[in-house]
């Protein structure tokens, strides 16, 4: 398969994702090659006794390692270097902020709501841009601001004069307050200036015409890029840091049907990404995420809030998983070596800068460096996986990825101008001799004659300081300084004070252990050397250069082997998890039954944690009231539902003993949260939630709405609630609603789609002891609210609302007599029982599609049906 087919494939069936504003790099020290004294101990720091303590080299000084060893006063025969690269785990890539560009083109006087939008990541060189009809509250547009979180966003003038239109309005509300909102005029969103920029941006040569044919329709997108580009012309490109200028981008339409809508409530309610509470507190993400690499954990973020909607690309990640599952030793090894990845993204991003900018001159060779240590990583990956017999698709995608020969070629061809012992460089001196030696000789006639000049005057310098060892009988240190160049340490146990040093030393400086000088002699000699320094930099930079004009070219095979690396990090992080947590692989039907379900992050902290099933079905169960006292485990069973459904879409397995799901293409969830609006009352905040959810609903919604119309009066939170369940079991969605108004399930139980469930709680003593099972049989107990707080109050308080319960629940009783002959109870008892066939049928058939040790859970629900079947 072709590099365009595999890139093609990894995007379309495993990537269908927007990025995001991408977590900051947390480094970590790179590992330095130990310099050795002729003892054998470690040390840093030259050391003469009167006598030469390393062996003059006559040559040119071509090795690496040799300013390895005479720069550090140790024998440049003895020092051998291993022809390995020093490998530095995460190095920080970037000291620059994050900067992100969000450009949404609209006509504000269009009826209909079609948007354009282009994102582009300037850290990572990324640009995504997408085409669709919102909603008129515009959710698919605030969501994909919200997955983006972009620090920019430039609109049409249009959009906020003469009037702001409604778009506006809502980005306004709905962006923190550090994200620049711009302007333009309307002739920046030209349509040709977007056909031009993926002419000219494209990194991929083979793919321009794939994507202009793709983009030919999508003028709303094409504006959007026109103006993108138009922006970062004017305005990035003329700010200071170069780090931001790039001569081309990595390009990609998203397309928004491919994954599921969370509305930015539903990422809040759930705290998927974020905590409400604390924001360095535990989220869905920060508890799944056991990635290895820094592109795997942007992946796992992007999965979580855009989970797949394809059923064949869900399928294959599931099956890669359950691959990866069964071959734990093979799991650990391929998860330990990718922990030795940098951020791909942003280091081959820095490739796509102009002239290379966003690479500092003297780090050139360091960056080399990376992407020698990538490929040798990769290799080890790629070995690794050779050995494992891969069945799955997905996995042998991967692996041809790693496999592909460009990837080689890159290796070879910095092996081709840098010496193969060069090492990872951190200290100003380690720098200066790695610019000095990290080209091989030959690359340039020049260079090789500044080496010999450079050699000799080392040389000269380590004699001077070997002779004043020498003449005045002390131990001298030698140290260099990227200002001052090479100097004295003289240890503060020979000398009581500084001015008791001879008098040819000068420039003194008294430390807490020993002090500093120089000499005229030195002086003159680090003169010389930076003189030769500089040429050797300019003449070696130039070697670099090239070597880097010819790495862009393999470029898109760079960017698709960090796509193929994060992919795999995913599954792998899937499996983890999998294995540790002991979660099933779910199946994907028109049917939602999963059996002992539990929460994915309480289970590890509750001790005990009690599963729960959850069955749903179209025709016989689609809405669903979860009644149960205050405290019983309502809430924490809906969040449960979304976030399981979450999980399975995003191909991870779940938290249960076996699973099937239909596929949804929208999550709405209205959890029970006291944050309000500064200028709403809670029964009005909870309405605009509402709102905003039934403008956006259909028959492949899943809804989840806890304690609705709970902000209001008894009889009008009962009305709005009734309202809503009426409205919702139009639109054949899929609801969990919970709820303490008990009339709510009575008078829609005959509904051929509603069931009641109940969380199971019982009396003792006058003392509620909370099950968290839910059930079909529903208990009512009286006053279960005032026995949840009789702690919390005197008894004087309690009694009165007791006695104030007794006259409202005899007057209710009394209504209940005079209707109950309005009231078939045989007709509730047949639509139950119709319903419990009904959805046995669908279990059945969702379970029929499964293959292995299905026995035991078709038993336990023959068993179950009989025994419940004569409920109500």
């Amino acid at each position: 398969m072709s590099s365009s087919n595999l890139s093609s494939f990894i995007n379309q069936k495993c990537f269908e994702r927007s990025g995001g504003n991408y977590i900051g790099n947390s480094a970590k020290k790179p590992k330095l090659s130990p310099k050795l004294t002729r003892d054998g101990s470690r040390n840093r720091e030259g050391t003469f006794k009167g006598r030469r303590l390393y062996k003059r080299n006559v040559q040119t000084g071509e090795s690496p390692s040799f300013y390895s060893s005479c720069l550090t006063g140790t024998r440049y025969a003895d020092q051998i270097m291993t022809n390995t690269t020093a490998f530095t785990s995460a190095v920080n890539l970037s000291t620059f902020p994050d900067r992100i560009l969000c450009v949404i083109y609209e006509c504000s006087k269009d009826i209909e709501t079609r948007i354009g939008i282009c994102t582009v990541n300037y850290n990572l060189g990324q640009m995504i841009f997408s085409e669709f009809v919102d909603s008129q509250i515009f959710i698919r547009t605030i969501h994909h601001i919200q997955i983006h979180q972009p620090t920019e966003i430039f609109l049409p003038s249009s959009s906020l004069a003469p009037t702001v239109s409604k778009l506006a309005t809502l980005i306004k509300l709905n962006v923190a307050e550090t994200v620049k909102l711009c302007e333009g005029p309307l002739k920046y969103f030209s349509t040709q200036c977007g056909i031009s920029a993926i002419n000219k941006l494209s990194i991929v040569e083979n793919t321009k015409d794939l994507l202009k044919n793709e983009m030919l329709d999508k003028t709303y997108a094409l504006a959007a890029i026109g103006a993108a580009v138009k922006y970062t012309d004017d305005v990035v490109k003329k700010s200071n840091n170069e780090f931001y200028h790039y001569s081309h981008f990595r390009m990609r339409y998203e397309c928004s049907e491919n994954t599921v809508l969370i509305d930015p409530k539903t990422i809040r309610g759930l705290e998927l990404v974020e905590n409400k509470i604390d924001k360095k507190g535990i989220t869905l993400w920060s508890f799944l995420d056991k990635t290895s690499t820094k592109m795997g954990k942007r992946l796992l973020r992007s999965s979580i809030l855009q989970p797949l909607t394809d059923n064949e690309s869900i399928s294959r990640r599931l099956e890669a998983v359950s691959e990866l599952q069964k071959q734990q030793d093979v799991l650990e090894l391929l998860r330990n070596a990718m922990k030795s990845y940098q951020d791909l993204d942003l280091l081959f991003s820095k490739l796509l800068s102009l002239n290379h900018t966003a690479i500092q001159s003297q780090q050139k060779i360091n960056y080399v460096l990376l992407l020698k240590e990538t490929i040798v990583i990769t290799k080890t990956l790629q070995t690794r996986l050779e050995h494992y017999n891969m069945s799955n698709l997905l996995l042998s995608q991967i692996n041809d990825i790693l496999c592909n020969k460009s990837i080689s070629e890159v290796g070879n061809l910095i092996d081709e101008y840098i010496n193969e012992d060069c090492i990872w460089a951190k200290t100003n001196l380690e720098l200066q001799n790695q610019r000095s030696y990290a080209v091989k000789c030959g690359a340039n006639g020049l260079l090789d004659i500044s080496r010999q000049i450079y050699k000799s005057i080392i040389d000269e310098l380590l004699a001077i300081i070997e002779n004043l060892s020498s003449e005045f009988s002390v131990e001298l240190l030698h140290s260099f300084d990227a200002k001052r160049g090479f100097f004295i340490k003289i240890s503060r146990s020979k000398f009581s004070d500084v001015s008791m040093l001879p008098p040819v030393f000068i420039n003194k400086v008294t430390k807490r252990t020993y002090f500093e000088c120089s000499t005229l002699e030195i002086i003159k000699m680090n003169a010389r050397l930076k003189e030769v320094m500089l040429e050797i930099t300019i003449l070696s930079e130039e070697v670099v250069d090239r070597l880097l004009k010819k790495t862009v070219k393999k470029i898109s095979v760079l960017f698709m082997l960090s796509e193929a690396v994060s992919l795999l990090d995913l599954l792998c992080c899937f499996a983890f998890n999998s294995s540790l947590y002991n979660y099933c692989i779910p199946r994907f039907t028109n049917t939602l039954f999963i059996e002992e379900s539990r929460h994915p992050v309480l289970e590890t902290s509750i001790k005990n944690f009690v599963s729960n099933r959850i069955s749903s079905m179209k025709q016989s169960s689609s809405l669903q009231i979860v009644t149960g006292c205050n405290m019983s485990g309502k809430s924490l069973y809906l969040k449960q539902i979304a976030l399981l459904c979450i999980m399975a879409q995003m191909g991870s397995p779940i938290p249960a003993k076996s699973a099937l799901f239909p596929i949804f293409t929208k999550i709405h969830a209205r959890v029970c949260n006291d944050t309000m609006e500064l200028t709403s009352s809670n029964f009005a905040f909870e309405m605009k939630e509402m709102a905003y959810f039934l403008c956006d609903t259909d028959d492949k919604t899943l809804m989840v709405l806890d304690e609705l119309g709970r902000g209001s009066s008894i009889g009008d939170g009962f009305a709005i609630s009734m309202a809503f369940a009426e409205y919702l079991l139009k639109t054949k969605s899929t609801v969990f609603l919970s709820t303490h108004f008990q009339d709510i399930p009575k008078l829609l139980s005959t509904r051929a789609a509603v069931v009641h469930l109940h969380m199971q709680t019982d009396v003792t003593s006058g003392q509620l002891t909370m099950h968290y099972k839910v059930c079909q049989s529903p208990f009512y107990i009286e006053n279960s609210g005032l026995r949840v707080v009789k702690n919390l109050f005197k008894p004087i308080v309690l009694e009165e609302a007791h006695t104030i319960s007794a006259a409202l629940l005899k007057n209710k009783k009394d209504s209940d007599e005079t209707q109950k002959g309005q009231r078939s109870l045989d007709r509730v008892t047949l639509t139950n029982q119709m319903k419990k066939i009904h959805n046995l049928v669908n279990i059945l058939e969702g379970y029929s599609i499964q293959q292995g040790r299905i026995l035991n859970e078709l038993k336990g629900l023959q068993n179950e049906f009989i025994h419940n079947f004569d409920s109500i």
